[in-house]
C-alpha cells in the first residue's frame, strides 16, 4: 500500500503497483482460509483500475487482463456468481486477442481461457465450452515442446479438460 501511495494517478508504475497489491491481497485471501472476501473484492477493484490505466496497445495489458480474470474466477469459486465467471472468460478472450501467433505469452492466454471454459462447463454443462477448452489446451501444449518447463502444466490442464 505504501508503494501504491508513491505512485499517484498518472504515474507510469501505478498499474504494476496496483497489480502487485492485488496479488498480495489474493494470496492473503487464499492463505487465510478464504475467510475475508473483502481482500478478494478489493484486489479485483485494484486490478480493474490497472486494466483501465493500460489502453489498447499497452505492452502489459494482456497480463493485467489475465490477472483480473483469474481474480474474478477465484471469486466465482467462492461465491458462485455466474457473472464473475462470464466476465473472466471475456477478459481471457481479450487477452488472447492481444497474444497472436508468435507472442511469447500466447500459451498462457490459451491455457487460462481453456481453464475458465472448463470451469464453466463443469458448472453449466455446455458442450461447446468443453470442446473449445480442449482445443485451446491442445494449442497451448503445442507451444510448449518437450523440455519446456511449463509443458507439464499444459499436459495436466489438457488431461483435466479431456
Amino acid at each position: 500500500r505504501v508503494v501504491l501511495e508513491l505512485c499517484p494517478l498518472g504515474h507510469q508504475l501505478r498499474p504494476g503497483a496496483l497489480d502487485k497489491l492485488s496479488s498480495a491481497l489474493r494470496s492473503r485471501f487464499m492463505q487465510c482460509g478464504n475467510i475475508n472476501i473483502d481482500d478478494l473484492d478489493e484486489g479485483i477493484q485494484f486490478r480493474r483500475e490497472a486494466v483501465s490505466l493500460c489502453p489498447e496497445g499497452h505492452a502489459d495489458r494482456d497480463e493485467y487482463l489475465n490477472n483480473l480474470a483469474r481474480s474474478l474466477k477465484s471469486r466465482f469459486r467462492h461465491q458462485g456468481k455466474p457473472n464473475d465467471l462470464d466476465e473472466a472468460i471475456s477478459l481471457h478472450e481479450e487477452a488472447l486477442r492481444l497474444c497472436p501467433v508468435g507472442h511469447k505469452y500466447r500459451d498462457v492466454s490459451l491455457d487460462n481461457l481453456g481453464g475458465s471454459l472448463v470451469t464453466r462447463f463443469n458448472k453449466c454443462g455446455n458442450i461447446d465450452d468443453i470442446i473449445r477448452a480442449v482445443s485451446l489446451h491442445r494449442e497451448a501444449l503445442t507451444l510448449c515442446p518437450p523440455g519446456n518447463p511449463d509443458r507439464n502444466i499444459k499436459l495436466n490442464n489438457l488431461a483435466l479438460a479431456l
